[in-house]
Order: C-alpha cells, then structure tokens, then sequence
C-alpha cells in the first residue's frame, strides 16, 4: 500500500512540475472557449470566406447541441495527444536505464508502481477535459441556448471513457517500445487512424470512436461503444502488465 500511495504522489508531483497538467488544462478550456463562439459565428465565417458573386455559401444557424460538439471535435484532437502523452511519460522511468534499473532490482511487482501512476493520469485527464466541457457548457448556454442535460452527461461520460481508453493504448505501446517519442508518434498516428473504423459498418455501432460523436448520437446507441471500450482498456493493462514484468533490465543510453 505505501508503494502505491507513493507512487501517485511522485506522479502527480511530476504533472505538475512538469507543465503538463497546466497543459492539459489551458488546452481544453481553450476549446471550451473557443467552441461554442466558432459555432455561434460559423455562418458569418462560412460567409466571409467563400461570399463572392460565383460562390455563396449558406449555413443554418448553431444550436447548442453544435457548440458542444465543435468543442469536442477540437478538444479530442490537440487534447487527447496530450493525455495519451501523460499515460506515455507516466512509464518514462523505464526509458532511462539508470532509474530502469533502479526500480527494476527493487520492486517484486511493477504493477504496484505503474499503475497508479496510470491511474493518477486518468484523474487529471478526465477533470481537465470535464472542466472544459463546463465551460464550453456555461457560454453555449449563454451565447446559444440551453443545453439538454442528458446530452451533456452523455458527451462526458462517452468521452471520459474514450480518453481512459487512448491513454491505456499509449501505456501499452509504451510498455513494449520503452522510447517515448517513438511511443508518442506511434499512439498519435494510431488515434489519426481509428475513426476510420466508423466508416466499416460491420463494426461502426461497437466501434470506441463511435464515442467522439456522443453529441449527436442516441444515448441508447452508445452502450456497445462504451463497452468495447472498456474490454480494449482492460485488455491492454493486462498485457502492459505482463510485458513490463518480464522485460530486462535497460542498460542502453
């Protein structure tokens, strides 16, 4: 117990020493900022951009449901590379053979000092980004219109659930490579690439990504998302587990 208890403390000293919890929280309120104002203006923008005598555009005007999904379009692109980077970096001891080495000759179980450090990340991940969503609720309600509260526990709850899952795929991936840039630009490149999977539709009603789109979904519809979700964060801190537990001792530079 007092190794797991020590072991979220180093790893929440480490946040916020190192910038990146004052990160995650600047970037999603920024979008929750910047969110509902681009929808309230979306038609004037479309307006200004393509208003010639050959091309005009035109565009219905925002509802709330359109701030909170634009904000949570923007907050799950720049927003969830950042939180898979705190899951990666959460393992960035093993990266550096001399603390590798340390940990590894004296911890008998690496689970008890990997994942609460995990688990420490979810926390703050899921708060900043709920934080965001507040904001992004409070001025699209002021600017827009009120909001359907079953909505906006939807669009939580799906997206919480959606960032735990990125961030244990970047902890596995980070687990096996034990090189954090190469961990981060693999986990980024596999995010780009999933909501391709929405595109299949064989697979697109239990698809995780389908949980980006929780705004304008069905809440009946986005049980089978959540649980696939779930079974895709078990499966892999089960085999990060196992693979940190039985790689070698790092005496690389």
């Amino acid at each position: 117990m007092n190794l797991i208890l020590s072991s979220a403390r180093v790893e929440t000293l480490r946040l916020m020493r190192s910038g990146l919890l004052i990160g995650l929280v600047a970037v999603f309120v920024f979008f929750g900022l910047s969110g509902p104002v681009v929808a309230l203006y979306m038609p004037e923008i479309l307006g200004a951009a393509a208003g010639t005598e050959q091309l005009t555009i035109q565009a219905a005007s925002a509802t709330p449901d359109d701030g909170i999904a634009l904000f949570n379009q923007s907050a799950m692109q720049l927003g969830l590379i950042l939180a898979v980077a705190v899951a990666i970096t959460s393992l960035g001891w093993d990266a550096r053979p001399g603390s590798s080495i340390f940990y590894r000759t004296r911890v008998r179980h690496l689970a008890r000092l990997t994942l609460p450090r995990l688990v420490i990340g979810w926390i703050f991940v899921v708060a900043s980004y709920l934080v965001a969503l507040g904001v992004a609720a409070i001025l699209t309600t002021t600017t827009i219109g009120s909001i359907d509260v079953g909505t906006l526990a939807s669009v939580g709850v799906a997206s919480a659930f959606y960032l735990v899952m990125t961030m244990s795929v970047g902890y596995l991936i980070m687990a096996f490579t034990r090189r954090t840039a190469v961990a981060i630009a693999a986990a980024t490149v596999l995010m780009l690439v999933l909501p391709l999977l929405n595109s299949f539709k064989a697979v697109s009603a239990w698809a995780p990504t389908a949980l980006l789109g929780a705004a304008t979904l069905d809440p009946a519809k986005l049980a089978p998302p959540l649980l696939s979700a779930v079974i895709v964060t078990a499966g892999c801190l089960f085999i990060a587990s196992i693979a940190v537990s039985r790689q070698s001792l790092r005496r690389d530079a």
